[in-house]
């Protein structure tokens, strides 16, 4: 597909995104009523979450309407506020605010999911990447591993492990920058970076979901290979035992302790600044014994 059709597709998919949003109306709608999909893109809805919600909706009601898909006149999907629509069911009401669409595409009702919480901005990045994943692999016409594969490839891609891509693949990439670009706030490049997070160890997974830790003090703590001390360090650094500084500190004095040290460096780095300069004699005797190590390798 040539790069103006791409970008024709692209334009298309934005304006119809306008347009529905445009058509949506504000209504108040019977809890019961409310289909919660299988897929969503928060994952942060635990017990404590939700009951603070409510608290806080049961004081001053809802300010912001959910968004739902209208199926027929007596049913309806969620599309986006999971959590004040658990908060309200906590509640026991019976109606909620929301805004009401139709005749959505799974494209648009992702992007809308995303866009919604974007506007918000309490998205933990880890639900973030894998709602981003999975609206590029819906866009793209693949399951979401096979889009976390390219993805990775992409990366490997940046970090040099990848000469290069296939005709097909760099149409891929292209095509999944521009569809990144109906985001309006972020990009494939940034998503590539934050690809990690999926590999996570579980609790830091769930300290970001909490709102606990940020994706970037997140990715220091999971180096450390010993679950204990990561345990250790991530209990302290919660519980504001020890500040962002000191979280550094403690994660880079983990780190070394563990690091490899190769035993020859200072003898490689004084053997290549002087071996031309040594007498003949003294360079047969280093590489007799060059040799001789060669052969313990190789046995």
């Amino acid at each position: 597909m040539s790069d103006y059709f791409l970008k024709k597709r692209a334009k298309k998919m934005i304006e119809k995104i306008s347009d529905v949003m445009k058509k949506g109306t504000l209504q108040t709608v019977k809890i019961n009523s409310i289909k919660v999909p299988e897929y969503h893109d928060r994952t942060d809805v635990d017990n404590d979450n939700i009951e603070s919600l409510a608290s806080n909706m049961s004081e001053v009601g809802q300010l912001t309407p959910i968004i739902v898909e209208k199926k027929d006149d007596e049913n309806f999907e969620l599309i986006s506020g999971l959590r004040r629509y658990f908060a309200a069911s906590k509640l026991i009401w019976t109606e909620i605010d929301a805004i009401v669409l139709e005749n959505l595409d799974e494209q648009s009702r992702i992007l809308i999911m995303i866009a919604e919480n974007a506007q918000r901005e309490n998205l933990n990045d880890y639900d973030l990447v894998v709602s981003l994943v999975h609206f590029l692999a819906v866009t793209s016409n693949k399951n979401d591993e096979d889009l976390k594969a390219f993805l990775y490839k992409l990366k490997n891609l940046d970090d040099g492990k990848v000469k290069n891509l296939n005709l097909e693949e760099k149409k891929l990439k292209k095509s999944l920058e521009e569809t990144m670009g109906r985001t309006d706030k972020y990009s494939l490049k940034g998503l590539i970076a934050k690809l990690k997070v999926l590999n996570f160890h579980p609790e830091l997974i769930q300290a970001m979901k909490t709102k606990k830790i940020l994706f970037s003090y997140a990715s220091m703590l999971n180096k450390i290979k010993d679950e204990n001390k990561m345990r250790e360090v991530l209990t302290l650094f919660v519980s504001n035992q020890i500040d962002k500084a000191e979280l550094k500190r403690t994660v880079r004095s983990i780190l070394n302790e563990n690091k490899v040290v190769f035993p020859f460096d200072n003898f490689i780095k004084t053997l290549r600044g002087d071996f031309n300069n040594f007498a003949d004699e003294k360079k047969k005797v280093i590489q007799d014994k060059i040799t001789e190590l060669e052969k313990i390798l190789s046995a």
